[in-house]
């Protein structure tokens, strides 16, 4: 399938986290609720960014953009300019996973697999401007191309300054701001920045994801921090390569992640789309998504300690407090 015959923008909403959910196999309902109703009014100002006339006309030339940039990298990659494949979850699929139990998306497949949970790492002030994230990492080569939209104007965001981190192959995150896989890059006047890294890996208690952190132009404060997530059936073939293959924290489909089913509506796909660059997973991988993101918000970076909650920007410490 072409890129350009992709018909749906997916737009994702870049949702704030919390460490408090992870000390729990469940939810409560209050918490659902309260999730729920978040997700559903930043879904109505998504809605209208994607049947605005402008965006949908951007959508296809970014996608134009994307079946040129697919070509480059296997150029520059010694492979076969015409190979890969482009892959999308369908509607189905999307309803499917959205009509999922709530018991399915709160509670871990084994209660065990909590016990080994580790904290996700904190962003850390200081990481790098540079395109090129990889730090010398073993895995398999991943551009990851955002693009910054404002839900507020449903423009494109220029200048805004994006961080990106995640572990590597082996689920470990780089210590200091300046390691591996941690990175920052401004977005060009389409809202859009390219790094180049590799695909993360698993690690006790989550699913595969990176974190974003985006800041507005010229700005200290934090406007969004959140996560992007990949299909699972990605996730496997790239981790039957043999650096991942070393990897032996056991894995957590999106499904039983804390916070990866609540990230979708019947309007948003919460999931990069994708196209393989050669004929096998070890030849790399192109993914892509729109990140809408509200401007005027601040995320306290650190936040205040007080009770946790689950819109706390977990991502700003450990959780050893």
């Amino acid at each position: 399938m072409a890129i350009s015959t992709l018909s749906k923008f997916t737009l994702v909403l870049l949702t704030l986290l919390s460490a408090f959910v992870f000390a729990h196999p469940r939810f409560s309902t209050e918490e659902i609720a309260q999730y729920r109703d978040l997700v559903a009014r930043h879904t109505e100002a998504l809605g209208r960014c994607l049947e605005s006339p402008h965006l949908r006309e951007l959508n296809t030339r970014m996608l134009d953009g994307y079946a040129t940039t697919a070509v480059k990298l296997r150029k520059a990659r010694g492979l076969d300019e015409k190979s890969g494949t482009i892959d999308r979850r369908d509607k189905g699929a999307l309803k499917m996973w959205i009509g999922s139990p709530d018991e399915h998306k709160t509670q871990s497949p084994d209660p065990q697999d909590l016990c080994h949970f580790r904290w996700d790492e904190p962003w850390k002030e200081g990481q790098p401007e540079r395109q090129n994230i990889t730090a010398e990492q073993a895995g398999v080569y991943m551009r990851l191309a955002l693009q910054v939209i404002d839900i507020a104007t449903c423009n494109p965001v220029p200048g805004a300054r994006v961080d990106v981190w995640h572990a590597n192959a082996l689920g470990e995150y780089g210590p200091e701001p300046t390691s591996f896989l941690r990175g920052c890059q401004r977005s060009s006047v389409r809202g859009t920045v390219d790094f180049d890294t590799i695909f993360p890996s698993h690690y006790p208690g989550r699913s595969t994801h990176v974190h974003v952190l985006v800041r507005p132009e010229n700005q200290k404060k934090v406007a969004h921090v959140g996560m992007l997530y990949f299909p699972d059936d990605l996730r496997e073939a790239i981790e039957a390569t043999p650096e991942y293959a070393k990897n032996l924290n056991p894995v957590v489909r999106n499904a039983d992640d804390a916070f990866a089913p609540y990230s979708a509506s019947y309007q948003y796909d919460p999931f990069v789309q994708w196209s393989w660059l050669g004929s096998r997973p070890a030849d790399g991988v192109l993914t892509w998504i729109a990140m809408g993101v509200n401007l005027s918000a601040t995320v306290e970076q650190p936040p205040k300690k007080r009770r946790r909650s689950l819109f706390d920007a977990h991502l700003a410490h450990d959780g050893r407090d």
